[in-house]
């Protein structure tokens, strides 16, 4: 009998389910009823600080989303081959 323990799943599947939750966690951090707790007038270093937590939750979802990238196991490693450039 060949079972597979359940901390042996698919790694595809673990980047998908991380890329979900990547996705949604965004999405939910840049709702308008999560944006309107930082829609105060308060300034840091003189920029609004609604456009600091847009901005922070934005480069903080695209940092994951390359390090989800670097390590997904189908990535294409960008490697060209002589069979690659070959016709026919």
């Amino acid at each position: 009998m060949n079972r597979r323990s359940p901390s042996a799943a698919a790694p595809e599947g673990r980047f998908r389910d991380r890329s979900f939750v990547l996705m949604t966690l965004a999405f939910i951090l840049l709702t308008p009823p999560i944006i309107t707790v930082f829609n105060a007038p308060i300034l840091v270093f003189g920029i609004p600080l609604l456009h600091i937590y847009c901005f922070g939750v934005w480069l903080a979802a695209i940092i994951a989303g390359g390090f989800l990238a670097a390590r997904n196991p189908d990535a294409d490693t960008g490697r060209r081959t002589e069979k690659t450039f070959r016709r026919g």
